[in-house]
């Protein structure tokens, strides 16, 4: 810009101080780029750079043009405020004067580019007094910087010493406030509000009525210290009792006139901010300012420190808490696994939950399998006399137990205030047991709510996160082991009935009167009995282990056929008779009835086979012995019968005959018929004599079926019957058809059986009715009477030989009668029944096939 026109327009080259107002822009640009490069400035933004230089060129300026006007000018506070603003940017002595000189340099250069040739006289003069500016703005730059710096060390060194020997805030933030207070001028009041969130709240204070200002907060952009903590630098007020950005009551009632706060930073972050105050002053100087700035900013980094050793304090305390609640996790999971009962768990985990967590009480209970109760389980810490109404209580109960098992989550009061709100029923118990804070947890294992464990404390109490997790760790191994020592207590109680069941299976086994035996799928003896090992003629330990071959090789073929098919079909073979010999009785037949059956489980492969085995070779030799003598009693009445035949047809034919002959006087007519009667009653008692020898003997009763009519059949017996009792009334009644194949000779007799024993049965005056019913391919009769029913005990047995329906009866037969009808109507294919009762009196009921299926000559089975 030398000599140019363009720069020095027609009139010629500028004055200097006229230059330096001018060009300010200029020079500030071109000493900016080249202080940037100096070591302290390199940190420095731009509008920081530049603070306080133009007002400083401007009084520069002012100075250099009293050569020409005569005027006296100072530069007053700038070099002042440059100073002390790069003393709190951290610059020294050295590094203020080379700007200052660097900036010198600058105008000097840029204005001899401007002037080129002129008049030396003048710019002599005016250099002379530019270069006067500057050495007094240096000089007292310097000086200023000097001063402030020893007193910010002083005051520096005073906060160390403060801060030594605590990092309890609370403790040395006070002391800090005090040295700061003492260090600077015209300051009543000191005030640190540290940010906790969106909240500042004040900390410390000094001359404030510390007791009244503490604790007073504020959110981050409201009022004063929320406004430089929102914008992040200082802030000053004139007159703060007035101003409404002032919201500390304290401070208005103090009548705060200057009010000066800074923000304390920890890099970008915010960490509190710091403010003074003064009730005479109505601003604060520079080097206060500064000093203030500087001793909060060391005082936020001592706080920051004093924070992080606190933090690093509390996070070694956690490790160290959790390091031990680890420690009786691990006493509690080795305690656990030695209680196998609910009530070890329980006082396991109490001990440790109560002793862990400086409770004076704790409980335990369980909910009842229908949900509808609690069970204390156990308690540790409270009055017997306290728990008398709590062993078991309803599942409703307006207690923390409830709605920690309905809410599945920890139930928490710290203060028994808060207890209260929720439960005030229970003032009073709370009050005289003294109790401060309570925690309930529920038991949860695999997705169910087993129950509740509830813990009391004296004092209130605040729960932590990491003590609500031990809590609900602890909660959880108590339900886990809980759900263990149930299925524990379940599993000793089946083993306690299993071996009771197995004692009283082996009771059975070793007292019973057969034999029992359990065989594996290879046939081989795992359990047998005494009876049936004496049975076999060996020991049972002769038996374990070996196969059915191996101990009765004899039947071992036909046994193990018969077993092999039980065990693949699974259809039990019942009271199967078995013959043989056997080791034991070598020689001798022996008789067995023998019942096998499958084992296996549910849904599961077999696991062999069950035996009972029952010897009846000496039932066999008594049932022998009785049938022999039967069969002997029967075929010796048949010969007998047979034989009385012949005497009896001559008796019966004598008498006959003495009947028709006239040498036979009248007088002894009677007689003879005596005689004649009895005979034929006799001849009955034979014939029913060989027809129950027949049919016990196994020919049974022979046949010969041929076309007939049962209502002719019957006619003819109801007419006999009515011959020889003809002062009984006798009834007979048939509609339909009654054609058929029968044999009609054993049909009489039957019908005249059942007649007769009607006849018998019943009172004189009262009617027999035969009564004859068409059922299509059968047909009935049925023969009533109306005499004393027969005894309900007598009934199952009237069909039995030599049985009478009615004791002391004055019958004169043997009692064969309903027998022999069984046995003719069975060999007819049909069936017999009687019913008998008070109200209906006696009925014998005949059902007859139409067709007999033997044919004639033949005798029926």
């Amino acid at each position: 810009m030398a000599g140019s026109e363009t720069s020095t327009g027609r009139e010629g080259p500028l004055r200097l101080c006229d230059f330096i107002r001018k060009y300010r822009a200029q020079v500030l640009e071109t000493w900016a780029g080249e202080a940037c490069l100096l070591p302290g400035a390199r940190r420095l933004s731009r509008p920081r750079l530049l603070d306080h230089l133009p007002a400083l060129l401007d009084r520069i300026a002012n100075m250099v043009e009293t050569v020409h006007t005569g005027e006296h000018v100072t530069l007053e506070e700038y070099p002042e405020v440059h100073a002390l603003d790069r003393l709190d940017a951290g610059f020294d002595q050295e590094q203020v004067a080379r700007e200052y000189a660097l900036l010198r340099t600058c105008i000097l250069r840029l204005y001899g580019e401007h002037v080129g040739e002129r008049n030396a006289g003048m710019l002599v003069r005016e250099v002379l007094r530019f270069n006067q500016a500057f050495d007094t703005a240096v000089i007292t730059a310097v000086t200023r910087y000097t001063r402030a710096r020893e007193r910010t060390l002083v005051a520096l060194d005073r906060l160390s010493e403060a801060a030594l020997g605590t990092e309890e805030l609370d403790r040395f933030l006070p002391r800090l406030l005090r040295v700061i207070l003492e260090s600077t001028e015209s300051v009543d009041t000191l005030a640190l509000l540290l940010r906790d969130g969106d909240t500042l709240r004040v900390r410390a204070s000094v001359g404030l009525g510390e007791e009244k200002s503490t604790g007073f907060s504020l959110k981050m952009g409201e009022g004063f210290a929320g406004t430089i903590a929102a914008e992040r630098r200082p802030k000053e007020l004139r007159t703060a009792a007035s101003d409404p950005l002032v919201m500390n009551p304290v401070l208005r009632a103090r009548n705060i006139q200057a009010l000066y706060g800074v923000p304390m930073l920890d890099g970008e972050q915010v960490v509190g901010v710091a403010h003074m105050g003064s009730r005479t002053a109505h601003e604060f100087s520079n080097e206060d300012k500064l000093l203030f700035r500087v001793m909060v900013g060391r005082a936020a980094s001592l706080i920051v420190q004093a924070q992080l050793v606190a933090r690093e304090r509390e996070a070694l305390a956690r490790v160290r808490e959790q390091e031990e609640r680890a420690v009786r996790l691990q006493s509690v999971t080795a305690a656990l696994s030695q209680a196998l009962t609910t009530t070890d768990v329980a006082r396991v985990v109490l001990d440790k939950a109560v002793r862990a967590l400086g409770a004076m009480g704790g409980s335990i209970g369980l909910l009842t399998a229908d949900r509808q109760w609690f069970e204390m389980l156990e308690s540790h810490g409270h009055r017997d006399e306290e728990l008398l109404d709590w062993t078991r209580f309803p599942a409703d109960s307006p207690v923390m137990f409830r709605q920690a098992v309905a809410t599945r989550a920890p139930v928490l009061y710290e203060t028994m205030e808060h207890f209260l709100a929720d439960y005030p029923q229970w003032r009073e118990l709370a009050l005289k047991e003294g109790y401060g804070a309570f925690a309930t947890l529920p038991l949860v294992a695999e997705g169910q709510v087993l129950g509740a464990m509830g813990l009391t404390f004296r004092e209130r109490h605040t729960f932590c996160p990491e003590e609500v997790a031990f809590m609900l760790v602890l909660a959880g191994q108590c339900a886990q082991a809980v759900e263990r020592s149930r299925l524990y207590d379940a599993a000793q109680s089946a083993r306690a009935d299993a071996q009771l069941h197995l004692a009283r299976l082996n009771l059975l086994m070793d007292t019973a009167p057969v034999g029992f035996v359990f065989l594996d799928t290879e046939m081989r003896y795992v359990r047998i009995n005494e009876r049936l090992a004496e049975m076999n003629g060996l020991s049972v330990a002769n038996h374990l282990g070996r196969s059915v071959r191996e101990v009765l090789p004899e039947i071992a073929s036909t046994l193990e056929a018969l077993l092999q098919g039980v065990l693949e079909t699974g259809r039990p073979v019942v009271d199967l008779e078995v013959s043989g010999e056997s080791p034991a009785t070598p020689g001798v037949p022996r008789h067995w009835l023998v019942s096998y059956y499958r084992v296996q489980d549910v849904n599961g492969p077999p696991l062999g086979l069950g035996g009972v085995v029952v010897e009846i070779t000496d039932r066999k030799r008594i049932e022998e012995g009785l049938r022999q003598t039967a069969e002997f009693r029967e075929r010796f009445l048949g010969i007998v019968s047979h034989d009385l035949r012949t005497p009896l047809n001559a008796i019966l034919l004598s008498a006959s005959a003495l009947l028709r002959s006239e040498a036979v006087e009248k007088r002894h007519l009677k007689a003879v018929r005596r005689i004649t009667t009895s005979a034929e009653r006799m001849g009955r008692m034979i014939s029913d004599l060989l027809d129950f020898t027949r049919g016990r003997l196994g020919g049974g009763i022979p046949l010969h079926p041929r076309p007939a009519s049962l209502r002719h059949i019957c006619r003819t017996v109801v007419e006999e019957l009515e011959a020889g009792h003809p002062e009984r009334k006798l009834r007979l009644r048939a509609e339909g058809r009654f054609q058929g194949t029968w044999d009609p000779d054993r049909l009489a007799q039957a019908f005249g059986n059942l007649g007769k024993n009607a006849l018998e049965y019943s009172p004189e005056g009262t009617p027999v009715d035969f009564v004859l019913r068409d059922e299509g391919d059968t047909v009935s009769l049925e023969v009533h009477n109306e005499g004393a029913p027969i005894p309900a005990e007598a009934l199952s047995s009237v069909f039995e030989p030599f049985q009478r329906a009615v004791e002391n009866s004055a019958s004169s037969g043997l009692g064969l009668g309903l027998f022999i009808v069984q046995q003719i109507v069975t060999a007819h294919g049909g069936t017999v029944e009687v019913r008998s009762n008070e109200a209906e009196g006696t009925s014998i009921t005949v059902r007859l096939p139409r067709h007999s299926k033997e044919s004639a000559g033949t005798p029926a089975s």
